[in-house]
């Protein structure tokens, strides 16, 4: 066996898991953007997620309801307008 120095390990990092049986893992996750799939910053105090991101500029857009899931919690963005709930696109 050969052995394997810890320069190596660190530089490989962990893995990141991605859902295969849930497609839309990501789109549905509330830290994340549905729209752009980063990481969403939180308010002041640190509990809460913003309804805004940095990264796409989209917005959660309380006027729009799913046609899906029947919930308010669709973002609009430049890529698209997707729901946060069932992290299928939103069509008009």
């Amino acid at each position: 066996m050969s052995k394997v120095s810890q320069k190596d390990i660190e530089s490989e990092g962990v893995p990141k898991h991605i859902s295969k049986t849930d497609r839309l893992a990501l789109r549905k996750n509330s830290s994340r953007c549905p729209v752009c799939k980063e990481k969403l910053g939180k308010i002041g105090k640190g509990t809460r997620y913003k309804n805004q991101c940095f990264s796409c500029g989209a917005v959660l857009a309380k006027e729009l309801k799913c046609g899906r899931c029947n919930t308010n919690r669709v973002w609009r963005g430049k890529k698209g307008i997707f729901c946060h709930g069932c992290g299928n696109e939103h069509v008009r």
